[in-house]
Formats: C-alpha cells, structure tokens, sequence
C-alpha cells in the first residue's frame, strides 16, 4: 500500500550480529518484558544539537499527569491509552483531507510498503499526508515516525546499500548494527521539518540492577560506559518533549539477571536459582516513551546535560543513582514512594520497610505483590542455607500489609547478605507487571525470628478488593496489622449487605505456627446481626506470638455446622476474602496527648449525624484529624482511616439527602451517578433506589414541558 516499488541493488548481508538475537514475538508474560539499550556501533555521524536550536528554552517544567485519565494506563498491557487528537468520524472512509486520528496515523504508517523507504521525501509525503491543517501536526509527526519504525524489520533490508542518505539505506545499517536506532530517529525528525536533538547519558536498563553504581569500590566512569544511553528531545507545540525511540519499539524478552536465587514468589516456597539469560529482542509498542514525564523519565534516564531533564528541580548523577528503580506502571497505577526514597536499602537490626502508597480513589482496585531474591555469594552459610530450606520458614520472610491506600512491605531477613525485592502491581484480578525493584543490604540477621503464621498470598493482610468483592466494607480495623494481648477479646467488623445474609456464609480461623487451626477454633467466632447488616468477627490469642485471622466467604448451602466450616475454608471451596495478621509484641505505649487524640476523634465521628448540621460536624471532624497527626499519629492510622471511610459513606447517605429536598433534576442526576459509581454503592441501595424514583419522576415533568 502507498508507495510504488523501485529497483535496489542487491548486496549480500553480513555475517549474524553477536548481540541480542532478534526473534519474533512468542513471549505473553508482561513481568518478563525488559527495556534494554541499543547495543549498535555508530558510524553515522550528525550534530546532537544543531546551531539552530541553542535559542530555543530548555527550561519547560511540565506535568503531564494532571490529568492521569487522558495520559497513561499500565495496567493490562504495554501500551497505554494515550489522548486522542481529534473524534473518529463513524461511518464509511474519508478522504486524507478529514481530521486524522492517532488511529488512522498508525494504521497508514503500519500499511507503508518498502518502497516508501526508497527516499526521505518519499516517506514524509506518504506519513504526513492530511496533516499539514492539522492543530496537533507536530505531535501526530513524531507518533506517524515513530510507529513506521516500530513496524520495521531491519532484516528485510539488509541486501539493501547502507547508507544514511535514504531511510532504507539507514535501515540497512540498523541491520548491521552500524547505528543507533535514535540516530535513524532524528535524521527523520528533522528530514520531517522538526527540531530534534540526541541526548546522551545514562539508563537504568539491560543489566542494570537496583544499587548499581553505589557501591564504595565501584568505578563511577565504568558505571557510565556500562549503562550509557541515548534518546532524543523533540521541540513541539513551543517546547522541548522527550522521546526514547529505543524503548518506544523494542523490549528485551526473557531477560534475566544470573547471580540469585529465587526466595519467594507466586505465594510459594521456591529456593531456585536464577538461570541467566540474555532474552530476545521482540517488537513491542511501548507508549509510554513518546512525550514521557520529565518527573518521571528522571527514575530510569539521567543526561549528561542537566538542560535536558525538564525537570522541575534538576538532580545529580549521584541522586540518579540513589533513586528508586522504578517503572512506568509504577506511575501509571497513580502510585508513590512514603518510605525511604532509595533503590539501595540497608536493614535496621534484620528488618526493612518499604511502603508504597495509591490514589485513594484507586486504592480499592489496585493488587500489589513481590518476588524475594537472595544474591549468590552473599555472607551467609551452608547453616543459613539450611535455614531457608526448612520447612514453613521460606515462604514467611515478606509481610505484605494493606491499611487503605498504603502498602507496607514488612521484611524480616534472619541472615546477612545481599537482597533483592520485586513489586508487581495491577488493577485487581488483573496480569501482574513489574512496578519496582529494591536491593537490600542486610548486615545484622534479626534476632528472634519470628515466622510468620500464614501465607496471604496475592491478597495479602488487610481488607482491599477482594473484601469489597464479597460485599464487606467499612472494617473496623483497615490495617492488616493488628497488635493484641493474650486473652483480650477482640472485634473486627464489617458493614454488609442482605444478600449476603440470604446466600453467604463469613467463615474465620485462626492459624499459629505451632497449634493446629482445629485447636484453635474455640478462639474464633462469627457473628452476622442482620438487623444492623454487621458481620462481626470475634477472636482472641491464647498465647504469646503472631497469630493469622483469616476470613472466607462461602454459599450457605456449602456450610451446615461449625466443624466443618473449617474443612470449608481449608480445602478452599470458600474464597479467601480477608486476611490480619495479629501479634502481641505490641509497639511502644502511646503518649497521654495521643490517646486524648484518638478519644477526640471517635467523639468527633460519634456526632456526625445525616441532616442539617452535618457540615459542622465534618468540619469537627476534620479538626479532629488534624489534631491527631499534629500529636504525630499517622495519617495512615487504623483508627484515622477507618473513621474516615466512615464519613464518606455518611457523606453520601447526606449528598442523597440533599437531592431529595433539592428536588432538581440535575442536581438528582449528578448525585445518583455519584453514588452510583462509589465502592460503597452495595451498601447504599436505599438511596440510589429512592434517588432513581425521583429522578424518574423529575425527568417525566421535565419531558412534559
């Protein structure tokens, strides 16, 4: 399509490239896509920055995730949704002069023949054909070039003469790695009419590995040659926007990094080692890196030139190397670091924390889980080794728990050596995707090892979107981590629906290391109040120790009596809905001004009440919560984030309340999708069912009109 074919010489191809082995795509698995770095000698030589350009402003902070729902989505796959420039016409085609879409761009630039490659003028009437009008020309210009790259196949030209004087000629040195695939990039960029310069310096990518380049005895210039990198910024729309061709159009599949041994993943014992390989080089169309966020490129590209970050602050080349390993799905799940800010971790006396926070709107949907690895080599024994291998130790090293919109990541290490943890991440019951890595140097094994009680699995401890699934919101005790006392009673509670009632059985059991579940029955009881739709699980620890609280959810006619309910849950014919982890090395006491805090803030959730004065008292409310974090209670406190999941929900019934008085049809409309749209909506069927009435009613007079 396009193009007419023309007569090339034929020449004969090299001998095979030694790098990475480029072989058709055969690789599903989104947690094994790496990015990698061109590993082509260039022999092409341009201007990186033309004379032209040195007035042009460097400096354009810019933020391109204001609105997150236009920019990127990680989640099912690689390519995320980008904005679209300009509504598709429906109906039969137009022609080339209609308002092109990202769509119709891709599709043209993925239909070109070879022949379009014969000459740069050639190709650039074929790409930009309809888009001279165009308000977003310049955008939709380095999309269209971007995707014909993509689709290219350097292989197919390698008969042809290398040359940089036309596009197949390049394409014939890209097939003989005799340049780099940005340098292709920006002699089409400015053949196209755009500003384009190369970018040099480095990238956390190939064999790159989280603490890289920090340690005492590594030579920094070595660090730099290793990892060198270039990309390209492109001037569009009155500004510099980067763009990493590399990355946008090639993925390194099947990499693995040799050197560790595997301690934990998929929820299982594993203690493999990690057999290294160098992956294959697959076309993979990565979004991401067309026009990326300055903010958020900085994690994995650093320049050699400060002017080209973009950037709100620039940063060094040693805070580059210190910071966290982080992905673009890191970014795209709306998540940010809370705990220490570094890919280089050292433990305190066997222990780290690394916590990891959502958008709390999207915190209810988002799964997160890890990989452990242990570095060969490290300073441990044939007795550590041992350690590890024992039955019900491997799998219990990593406590991953949730308390509303924060993750915690609990590691106890009980020997000394070198660690790696993997964060994955995906909307809930989604394709996992890396989101994060961290090394963790750990000097002093934790004394007093404490295995932990149960294996959570993907949904970890604490209530997240597998209790919201079963119909379970409001708990009591949002954290996963719940500290007790031997013999104290304890109340965990949930507000339900009816249904669950009617078809549903909440089933509890209550694990320890060393007493079996059965034993530990009598310790655990469920109690389901219809009249208030509560559910109610009530639980003490005998003795000393962690404990794990783990709650299902079950058909009723799977249950008849209380001894086999275990055997239910146990044997997984109910679904693991909630898990707590419970422990009785309690933290410090609190202060006397943080308890008066806490006593404030449920007076203060006690008065809030549906009706005239229910502004005031959020207001008093609200007043509460600050004073609590001013007394240096964490805003991620179980207390704090349950009263506040609370509010929102009284905020709603409220909203409802205010419709109806309001009697207004759009006023109606507004709040009936609103609370339609809420996780809460289940427990709220009340008001979304007296809303839908009125609106039915108001849309009728409306009509009538």
């Amino acid at each position: 399509m396009g193009c007419t074919s023309s007569n090339i010489p034929m020449v004969l191809s090299p001998s095979p490239s030694p790098f990475v082995k480029e072989e058709p795509e055969k690789y599903l698995g989104l947690d094994c896509i790496f990015i990698g770095t061109d590993q082509a000698n260039e022999t092409v030589k341009i201007e990186d920055e033309l004379e032209e350009y040195k007035d042009l402003e460097h400096e354009n902070a810019i933020n391109v995730c204001k609105d997150r729902k236009k920019y990127a989505h990680f989640f099912d796959n690689w390519s995320p949704e980008f904005e679209d420039f300009g509504e598709k016409i429906p109906g039969p085609s137009k022609p080339v002069s209609h308002k092109l879409t990202v769509k119709d761009i891709d599709t043209r630039a993925k239909e070109a023949s070879q022949a379009c490659a014969s000459s740069f003028e050639k190709l650039k009437s074929y790409l930009l054909n309809g888009l001279a009008e165009h308000e977003n020309k310049q955008k939709l210009t380095v999309r269209a070039i971007v995707v014909w790259l993509g689709e290219q196949n350097p292989d197919d030209f390698a008969d042809r003469t290398p040359s940089r004087d036309t596009p197949e000629g390049f394409l014939s040195l890209l097939s003989k790695k005799q340049s780099l695939f940005v340098t292709f990039f920006t002699v089409l960029c400015r053949a196209f009419g755009l500003k384009c310069v190369r970018v040099s310096g480095i990238s956390k990518a190939g064999e790159y590995q989280p603490g890289d380049g920090l340690n005492l005895n590594d030579d920094a210039g070595k660090y730099d040659t290793k990892y060198r990198d270039t990309w390209a910024s492109v001037f569009v729309d009155k500004r510099w926007e980067i763009v990493h061709p590399y990355w946008v159009c090639k993925s390194l599949v099947g990499y693995n990094a040799g050197g560790w041994m595997k301690l934990e993943g998929s929820g299982k014992s594993v203690l493999e080692k990690v057999e290294e390989s160098v992956g294959v080089l697959k076309k993979a169309f990565k979004e991401y890196y067309i026009f990326p966020d300055p903010e958020e490129f900085i994690y994995l590209c650093h320049p050699n030139n400060d002017k080209w970050q973009f950037g709100k602050k620039p940063i060094n080349r040693e805070s580059f190397l210190e910071m966290p390993y982080l992905f673009p799905t890191f970014f795209g799940l709306g998540l940010k670091m809370v705990s220490e800010k570094s890919c280089l971790l050292q433990s305190t006396n066997g222990e780290v924390i690394i916590e990891i926070q959502a958008p709390i709107k999207n915190a209810n949907t988002i799964d997160l889980w890890y990989e452990l690895y242990l570095k060969e080599g490290s300073e441990n024994t044939d007795e550590d080794i041992k350690f590890l291998l024992k039955d019900k130790t491997l799998p219990k090293l990593v406590a991953m728990v949730r308390c509303g919109d924060l993750w915690r990541f609990k590691i106890s290490l009980p020997m000394k050596g070198t660690f790696k943890l993997c964060c994955y991440g995906a909307p809930h019951n989604s394709t996992l995707s890396r989101i994060a890595e961290f090394r963790i140097d750990n000097r002093s094994p934790k004394q007093h090892f404490h295995i932990l009680p149960f294996d959570p699995g993907r949904i970890g401890f604490g209530p997240g979107p597998a209790t919201t699934e079963a119909n379970l919101f409001t708990p009591s005790h949002p954290d996963g981590f719940v500290p007790v006392k031997p013999k104290t009673k304890l109340d965990i509670s949930f507000t339900t629906i009816q249904r669950v009632f009617e078809k549903k059985s909440i089933i509890a059991m209550l694990h320890h290391n060393d007493t079996d579940s059965k034993d530990l029955g009598s310790h655990v009881r469920v109690e389901m109040i219809s009249s208030t739709c509560m559910v109610v699980i009530q639980t003490e620890v005998p003795l000393e120790g962690e404990y794990a609280l783990t709650i299902f959810s079950c058909k009723k006619q799977e249950s008849t009596n209380t001894s086999s309910l275990s055997s239910i849950a146990h044997h997984m014919h109910g679904v693991n809905v909630c898990n707590y982890l419970l422990s009785t090395y309690l933290k410090k006491p609190e202060k006397t001004n943080q308890r008066i805090a806490r006593q404030k803030l449920q007076i203060a959730l006690s008065h809030i009440e549906v009706g005239q004065l229910f502004s005031k008292a959020v207001d008093e409310f609200h007043k509460a919560v600050e004073r609590c974090i001013k007394q240096n209670i964490s805003e991620n406190d179980n207390d704090i984030v349950s009263a506040k999941a609370k509010v929102e929900v009284l905020t709603l019934k409220n909203d409802a309340r205010d419709a109806r008085l309001r009697n207004n049809y759009d006023v109606t409309e507004r709040t009936l999708k609103k609370i339609q749209s809420s996780i809460y909506s289940p427990i709220l069927m009340r008001e979304i069912n007296t809303l839908k009435n009125l609106f039915q009613s108001l849309k009728r007079d409306k009509d009538e009109l």
